[in-house]
């Protein structure tokens, strides 16, 4: 790793503790069944709110017998109590080249991962991290995100690509435009997956989801389970325009494919209307499926961007 990509990675990771102190995920919406630990979840354990009673069986732990109901029926019943437990978090990556289209984005993607991380350690939460490159999904070691190398330990098991790509000749047009949105038809990017939740797990997907395809094939099974399901998209300013205008040359990221095209001001309206459309199509479908969605900008410190959108959708709650 070269000094500059190393000084990098330091700084996404103290930008990625800073917001752990102050904000986490969306660990407080549901009760959780898992591993125990420190939240209340949804089975019978040892915590200190009583849920039911049941009768006493040979073996039972004498502590838990309800010698209150004892002396009202004398018959022997053992209190339950709420499970004292930690939810499973399950992490997937995107690692298509559009997602290191620049040095921003690239840093703020290391931010949330690193985030991620952070906020299922201080929950006692046991994670799990895949890294998707279109159909090529492979694992990732939590320790590896601690220690700022996760990228490179990736590249090597994938033989030196780990999902990474050149950046394009002219990156804010990458994708092309079309009908259904930045990223219809003239891409080569597919979808992450198939990805594989948990049941009642904390599911989170960081990917700018810029391709092409119905949102459903990656909601449905993010939904499904029980647990929460989350969607973080990064995204980049210069992603949502084209800045060029004449005849110019556009090179899909993903594919490597070169596409001559005449820019005017019609055709960059277009362009801006399909971008805005396309994560409009994405709130939309994560609000009918009940996963949390958050556009988090590539700019500004990520304590402070995660104050707003994903703040306000629930995708993050105040440290308490």
């Amino acid at each position: 790793m070269s000094g500059e990509a190393s000084d990098g990675r330091q700084a996404a990771r103290r930008g990625a503790l800073a917001a752990a102190a102050r904000w986490r995920l969306p660990f407080s919406r549901q009760a959780w069944r898992g591993l125990a630990g420190n939240w209340i979840g949804a089975g019978a354990g040892s915590s200190l709110d009583f849920q039911d009673h049941r009768n006493y069986v040979p073996g039972d732990d004498p502590r838990h017998i309800h010698w209150q109901a004892f002396a009202r029926t004398g018959a022997l019943t053992m209190k339950l109590y709420r499970a004292e437990v930690a939810p499973f978090v399950d992490l997937v990556i995107d690692v298509s080249a559009s997602m290191g289209l620049t040095p921003a984005k690239a840093a703020r993607t290391d931010e949330l991962v690193a985030f991620c991380v952070e906020c299922a350690d201080r929950a006692g939460a046991p994670v799990r991290l895949h890294a998707a490159a279109g159909r090529v999904v492979r694992p990732v070691a939590a320790e590896e995100v601690r220690a700022n190398r996760w990228r490179e330990r990736l590249a090597a098991a994938a033989g030196g690509s780990g999902g990474a790509a050149p950046t394009p000749a002219r990156p804010a047009a990458n994708r092309g435009e079309g009908a259904a949105g930045p990223a219809s038809g003239n891409t080569g990017a597919a979808p992450p997956g198939p990805l594989h939740w948990r049941p009642g797990a904390m599911k989170v997907l960081i990917s700018d989801l810029l391709f092409p395809g119905d949102p459903s094939v990656l909601l449905v099974p993010l939904a499904a389970g029980a647990g929460v399901g989350v969607v973080l998209a990064p995204a980049l300013a210069a992603e949502a325009e084209l800045p060029w205008r004449g005849n110019v040359e556009l090179t899909d990221c993903e594919s490597g494919r070169v596409r001559r095209q005449h820019v005017d001001d019609g055709l960059a309206a277009r362009y801006r209307a399909a971008y805005a459309r396309h994560f409009t199509l994405w709130r939309e479908a994560c609000r009918k499926r009940g996963v949390l969605f958050a556009v988090v900008p590539c700019a500004g410190a990520l304590t402070q961007v995660l104050a707003v959108d994903a703040f306000s959708a629930g995708v993050v709650e105040a440290v308490p």
